[in-house]
């Protein structure tokens, strides 16, 4: 800083930080230069700017402490917000395809009839009878057999241990316990229909399944009669469905259980 200057202005910039003691300045009139903290004049204005530039320095170096910290702060709230914004797009996909709720859906266009209980030797069409051994690949019936009796629902199986006319026991298969499962479970069945119906927009129809209970106790067999889903996705996913029921095993012929499922709102 080139003078002449002040004291006012000396004292001004000594305060703001920008002399210090070993800034060199000379009087006026005088042609030696000196440090500024050798002349009597600034000696103590000079203790009480280095008192000031001690206070400063403390309060810049807290403001950067809390600087830091904020932003720190603001970086650990972005990176969650963009964790969960992926998050949250991960989860909508993955329920988009998954849809773990759709069993909790309503189904308030499904319905379903009270179920029949018959004998497997009553029913035919086995040639439309798709066999879905546990674990295996879905194989058709081997032969054809006569056309599906009208009597097949009304057909009363022999209560347990009744045995025919001529002696030979036909059947021992429970059917209030078969009814139980099937009214805790048959809803499970829903989504399955809903899924299949869905690609049919606008649909109103009622379509009956018939199942196998195999003496183990699980289903082993299903049919489909409706021309939409006499074949295809409905019938596995159905079967999928009923191999995980649980009925009681039993002796002799076997028992079929016939569902009729109501598609869409009439009227």
């Amino acid at each position: 800083m080139l003078g002449p200057v002040l004291f006012e202005q000396l004292l001004e910039n000594l305060y703001a930080g920008l002399l210090d003691g070993k800034t060199e300045i000379t009087p006026l009139g005088q042609n030696k230069f000196r440090p500024l903290a050798d002349v009597d004049d600034f000696k103590i204005d000079l203790a009480k700017a280095q008192a000031k530039w001690r206070v400063d320095a403390i309060v810049q170096a807290h403001q950067s402490r809390n600087t830091r910290k904020r932003n720190l702060w603001i970086g650990a709230i972005a990176t969650t917000a963009v964790i969960a914004a992926i998050g949250a797009a991960s989860l909508a996909k993955y329920l988009a395809v998954h849809n773990p709720f759709k069993s909790m859906a309503t189904f308030d266009d499904i319905s379903v009839e009270a179920p029949t209980i018959g004998l497997a030797n009553a029913r035919a069409g086995s040639e439309d009878l798709v066999d879905y051994p546990l674990g295996g690949e879905p194989r058709r019936s081997g032969g054809r057999e006569k056309s599906r009796p009208s009597l097949l629902a009304n057909r009363t199986a022999p209560a347990k241990g009744e045995a025919e006319a001529d002696g030979i026991q036909t059947a021992t298969f429970d059917r209030t316990a078969i009814n139980s499962v099937v009214a805790a479970r048959q809803r499970s069945l829903y989504p399955c229909v809903a899924e299949e119906a869905g690609k049919h927009p606008g649909l109103t129809t009622k379509i009956p399944i018939e199942f196998v209970i195999g003496n183990d106790g699980r289903v082993t067999k299903v049919w489909i009669d409706h021309s939409l889903f006499k074949t295809g996705a409905l019938g596995e996913c159905l079967l999928r469905e009923l191999q995980k029921w649980s009925f009681k095993a039993y002796e002799g012929e076997r028992a079929t259980v016939g569902l009729s499922f109501r598609v869409g709102k009439s009227g």
